[in-house]
């Protein structure tokens, strides 16, 4: 895992800036930013901080080393790399990712970061979808109607996610709850941090509104529970024919483990897949 220095080193050399200039942009005093990098102060707050991820065009999670992938890509990187007919010395002059660091990757001695791999994936021309796609990395379903274009449904998924963050801008419902004080925790009562953990479930509820969590069996009642809501929300979507299949199937279905799996079904399959 990168330190921290070495996180901003690499953005900074992609960039074109150095510590003098980087911490002149972020309103940091030189020795200041330096001691920071170095590990000798901790006092760094979250909004310094988001300014130098964005001011160096990267994620706080790549800068404290908390993005790097569960793949080993390594001989994939390889093989694209020489795919290119490149040295791995002229990768890390195009790149400004060090070669040693390029050498660990494909050899799957450090576990990739995802802000890294994207560029690296730029550099050969490829999104990160259709890397992982061209080396069978890419294990996620794709509905039939993207016709196996896993660059399309991702286009999808995301102007989807920022259709729904548009919609549900705000959550004021969630503002009452704090400021009101309706609720407390350990005897705490709400405060801000609360509504920021608050306001990110239902952030990514608005964003996937018709998602439905698998029934946990050692719930009372939560399997029963769970097929009213598969149906529920299949009724959504469904025409009137696939309703009325998706009742028929249920009626004949044996037992309560086929009608969680019947209502399970036709949820991926006109929801999921729609």
């Amino acid at each position: 895992m990168l330190q921290l220095n070495e996180a901003v080193d690499i953005a900074m050399a992609m960039k074109g800036y150095n510590k003098k200039t980087l911490a002149t942009e972020i309103g940091m005093s030189p020795s200041a930013f330096t001691d920071f990098l170095n590990g000798k102060t901790t006092k760094l707050d979250i909004t310094k901080a988001q300014s130098i991820a964005t001011t160096l065009g990267c994620t706080l999670d790549y800068l404290v080393g908390d993005d790097t992938m569960d793949l080993e890509l390594g001989a994939a990187l390889k093989s694209e790399r020489e795919e290119h007919g490149e040295t791995s010395d002229v990768v890390a002059l195009n790149t400004k990712i060090p070669e040693a660091l390029i050498l660990k990757y494909e050899h799957d001695d450090e576990p990739v970061s995802h802000f890294l791999f994207d560029k690296l994936c730029q550099h050969y021309g490829l999104s990160i979808v259709e890397f992982l796609q061209k080396y069978d990395f890419y294990d996620e379903y794709i509905p039939p109607h993207f016709n196996g274009d896993a660059g399309a449904y991702e286009a999808f998924k995301k102007a989807e996610r920022e259709d729904a963050l548009k919609s549900s801008a705000g959550y004021p419902e969630l503002r009452d709850i704090v400021e009101k004080g309706m609720y407390v925790v350990n005897g705490q009562p709400a405060r801000r941090s609360f509504y920021r953990d608050l306001h990110l479930d239902v952030e990514r509820i608005y964003m996937h509104p018709y998602a439905v969590w698998a029934p946990n069996e050692n719930i009372k009642g939560d399997e029963e529970a769970a097929v009213e809501e598969f149906v529920s929300v299949t009724k959504q979507y469904a025409t009137d024919a696939q309703v009325a299949n998706l009742e028929r199937a249920l009626a004949n279905a044996k037992n309560l483990d086929e009608r969680v799996k019947t209502a399970m079904a036709y949820y991926y399959e006109i929801v999921i897949g729609r």
